[in-house]
């Protein structure tokens, strides 16, 4: 089979990884509707510098390139295998998850990402990237459960009927609804886990850095230095939103 054609193209779905199980979760499905439509998989993996208060240094550590592709080639030889039963491409682009997939969505006949379903913190830092392509997306959004399950997201028309007009007389205040996007890089040196936040609060970003250091008495856990890194970067950025907050509403600085 060819595969289906739409105005005298190819079909295509455009499937987010980033080597998580919902992602996997994704490319699966992305693959079984290609399967169906005859449609060309295309799987995108985006990765970004780090980046110290605004600038962008790339030989701070050349290894956030090599470990997406990694990630890449190994999600998809994992869930497809070496026999695959569609066409797939696979594209690795420097730039933030969301603007890359929206961009390169742009065309498609669908996007599909993994969802994390976590509580309302966690969704803010691990499921900000899916909650932006589904409000921005220029095509149809299926977002993926790590059971393989899907959910629909908010259709366009459907979020401005839930909004409702400050102009009615005696309505409530509309509902407004804003995406904070959070970014957080670590890096693993040795007995060292180095931590850069950037968190793009609605158009104003912050940026924090912060490292953890093993005790040398103590054995070896990445995993404990990681956590105490990203906490210090989030505590510094939480520093700097009370800040700003009291800034903009008091006018005052507090020190």
């Amino acid at each position: 089979m060819d595969g289906a054609e739409n105005g005298g193209r190819r079909q295509r779905i455009v499937v987010g990884i980033d080597g998580s199980a919902p992602s996997k979760a994704a490319l699966r499905w992305a693959v079984g509707q290609a399967v169906l439509t005859g449609a060309v998989v295309h799987a995108v993996a985006a990765w970004e510098y780090p980046s110290v208060y605004g600038w962008v240094v790339p030989m701070l550590d050349d290894g956030f390139e090599r470990a997406a592709r990694r990630t890449l080639t190994a999600e998809v030889d994992e869930v497809v295998g070496r026999d695959r039963p569609v066409e797939i491409e696979e594209s690795l682009v420097l730039g933030h998850a969301a603007e890359v997939l929206l961009e390169l969505a742009e065309g498609a006949d669908l996007l599909v990402l993994g969802s994390r379903g976590r509580g309302t913190f966690s969704r803010a830092l691990l499921g900000s990237v899916s909650a932006r392509c589904a409000v921005h997306g220029s095509c149809p959004v299926v977002i993926v459960r790590a059971d393989g399950s899907t959910v629909s997201p908010l259709g366009t028309a459907e979020r401005t009927a839930a909004i409702t007009d400050e102009g009615t007389s005696g309505a409530a205040p509309a509902v407004r609804t804003k995406d904070w996007q959070l970014s957080l890089h670590v890096v693993e040196d040795h007995e060292t886990t180095r931590v850069h936040a950037v968190l793009d609060a609605d158009g104003t970003v912050l940026h924090s850095d912060a490292r953890a250091r093993r005790n040398p008495r103590d054995e070896p856990a990445p995993v404990v230095g990681d956590a105490f890194a990203v906490g210090r970067a989030l505590i510094d950025l939480g520093h700097q939103l009370l800040r700003e907050g009291t800034q903009s509403a008091t006018g005052a600085t507090e020190e």
